[in-house]
């Protein structure tokens, strides 16, 4: 670590415990998963078009499973994730709610388990003490599961 991180070290673990203390703990939200047999490099390239067809921009692209098998020199199974948002969208959930900032960025998983590829991603809660955050959320949830559920179908 660097002296710079170091110094800096304080300052990030004391944003982290207010960002904690400042999340209500009323928010719960579940993950949608679907799973398909379509070749996992398929399941990739129709969850970038369908984020796109819902509006959002693909903001990061985490190839875990295969940074693995290069710097291990193992076989390994893939796993990636794509993180992605629409500012707009962003923009209006922030007004909403300000501590909403923690479930940015939209995040999907993709994952090869036993024969198939699994789709998940990170719905955002629905049942807070704010009405217009829940009627914002069942919106973004609604988005959220096209995208999966187009890149699963057959």
């Amino acid at each position: 670590m660097t002296e710079k991180a170091k110094r800096h070290l304080p300052f990030l673990a004391a944003a982290a415990l207010t960002a904690c203390a400042s999340t209500p703990a009323d928010w719960r939200a579940d993950y949608y998963e679907a799973e398909t047999t379509k070749p996992y490099a398929d399941v990739m390239a129709e969850l970038e078009l369908a984020i796109t067809e819902q509006n959002f921009r693909i903001t990061g692209h985490n190839k875990i499973g295969s940074v693995i098998r290069q710097r291990d020199r193992i076989d390994f199974p893939d796993y990636d994730t794509l993180q992605f948002c629409n500012l707009t969208l962003a923009r209006q959930m922030l007004e909403i709610e300000p501590a909403a900032v923690a479930w940015m960025p939209c995040n999907v998983a993709v994952r090869f388990e036993r024969g198939r590829t699994r789709i998940t991603v990170h719905l955002l809660p629905e049942t807070t003490q704010n009405p217009s955050l829940d009627d914002f959320t069942r919106g973004m949830n609604d988005k959220l599961r096209k995208i999966v559920d187009f890149a699963a179908e057959n």
